[in-house]
């Protein structure tokens, strides 16, 4: 499809873009790509619910990889991530009225961004912390893949000691996830990842770090999808970019 002008902002009554930046797995086919709400396969073969899948999505898409933000480079913020974040934003900018990330730990990019793009950015789950911090007194859960990454991101945040921060990074499934090739190599379906998930999530709900939070922050952008079996478990405010990016462009 050809580049389409700059977006100055959507017309009334017109229909919205949503532009993503994608990190560097083996499985992905190309750099770049607009897709439909009908396209049930985009850059890669994620499935439907997925934010990788332009089926996921109730509105036009469009994809940019994010080159040199690997699995393991973005999780440690390497310097290679923030400048391959910042390129894929960038391109995605001129063809989205929003663009967002499939990775949680993008949000090392907004070293280079900030204050630098014209159209609305959301990089990261974690952008939503200081308001789910505002909106309660009490403590606030954080579910990442990586604990002890986003323990070294949020170190010197203010609202850090009322942060409950639960990683999964450490089980089978979900270890698996973080080798650049773990669409080849496998160890992991869609459902060992959400069984996994759902067996700690109701044990810390229960008898664990997250028995008196007030609010949930979902940095991994794989666990959205499951949001009704959250739903299942707890009924506290629960801040996820899915849901959130399709209330803005709603």
């Amino acid at each position: 499809m050809g580049q389409k002008k700059k977006k100055k902002g959507m017309a009334k009554g017109s229909a919205p873009t949503l532009g993503v930046a994608l990190m560097e797995y083996n499985n992905l086919t190309a750099d770049y790509g607009q897709f439909s709400p009908t396209d049930r396969v985009g850059l890669g073969s994620d499935c439907v619910g997925s934010i990788e899948c332009p089926a996921s999505w109730p509105f036009d898409t469009v994809y940019a990889v994010a080159r040199g933000g690997g699995p393991r480079e973005t999780l440690a913020g390497a310097d290679s991530a923030v400048e391959g974040i910042t390129r894929a934003v960038h391109r995605l900018e001129s063809d989205a009225d929003l663009v967002i990330a499939n990775c949680g730990f993008f949000w090392c990019g907004w070293k280079s961004l900030r204050g630098g793009t014209q159209t609305p950015v959301l990089l990261s789950g974690l952008d939503f912390l200081d308001l789910a911090l505002s909106a309660t007194a009490g403590s606030v859960g954080v579910l990442t893949y990586s604990k002890p990454c986003v323990e070294a991101l949020l170190h010197d945040h203010s609202g850090i000691r009322r942060m409950r921060i639960v990683g999964f990074s450490d089980l089978p499934s979900w270890k698996a996830i973080e080798e650049p090739d773990c669409f080849g190599v496998g160890g992991w379906t869609e459902e060992s990842l959400r069984e996994e998930f759902l067996i700690r999530l109701k044990t810390e709900l229960n008898d664990g770090s997250l028995k008196d939070v007030r609010a949930l922050v979902i940095e991994c952008v794989g666990m959205p999808k499951w949001r009704s079996d959250i739903r299942k478990l707890t009924n506290v405010p629960v801040f996820d970019l899915m849901s959130i990016t399709k209330s803005l462009l709603a």
